[in-house]
């Protein structure tokens, strides 16, 4: 199911000093990627913009999260510049980012890893892709197999996914 409805007031806009290293959202791929996690995951409730005029985040409501989650969702931006974050977050409170922006002593692509996607550290990440469609595949991808598994051990491990 997809919809261009608010979905919470939490998912505003970017704050200005962010949105100059992130760059202006590209409504597009939000959209290209919102149709295909509708498409490629079963799981998926709900994927959602928060402003179908100018959207910021697209939100993917999962029906179900990684071992004892009963719910998760995966908050996703996408730029202009080809820059992302794919956000992971559940309902035992546990959170994990794949991202690929400009920062500070990090490499462009890094992983923020779970129990709580701590700004610092980061590890490179294992998606090395650049394209929306195929990134957005990656990202499903580890979440997958996280969830298969039970468990976050060997979420960044793949080799250059999907």
């Amino acid at each position: 199911m997809t919809s261009d409805e608010d979905v919470d007031p939490s998912h505003d806009s970017q704050p200005a000093e962010q949105a100059e290293v992130f760059g202006p959202i590209d409504a597009g791929a939000l959209r290209e990627i919102r149709d295909l996690v509708v498409n490629q995951e079963p799981l998926v409730e709900e994927a959602s913009l928060d402003d179908p005029l100018n959207p910021q985040t697209l939100s993917v409501d999962l029906s179900d999260g990684v071992g004892a989650a009963s719910t998760a969702r995966i908050d996703i931006r996408w730029s202009l510049a080809g820059n992302y974050a794919a956000h992971y977050t559940d309902t035992q409170g546990r959170d994990f980012r794949f991202d690929c922006h400009p920062k500070p002593d990090a490499p462009t692509r890094h992983f923020h890893p779970p129990p709580d996607a701590p700004s610092r550290p980061v590890e490179p990440s294992c998606i090395t892709v650049r394209e929306a469609p195929l990134v957005t595949r990656a990202v499903l991808q580890r979440w997958r197999y996280a969830y298969t598994n039970g468990t976050f051990e060997g979420l960044n491990d793949a080799e250059n996914p999907p």
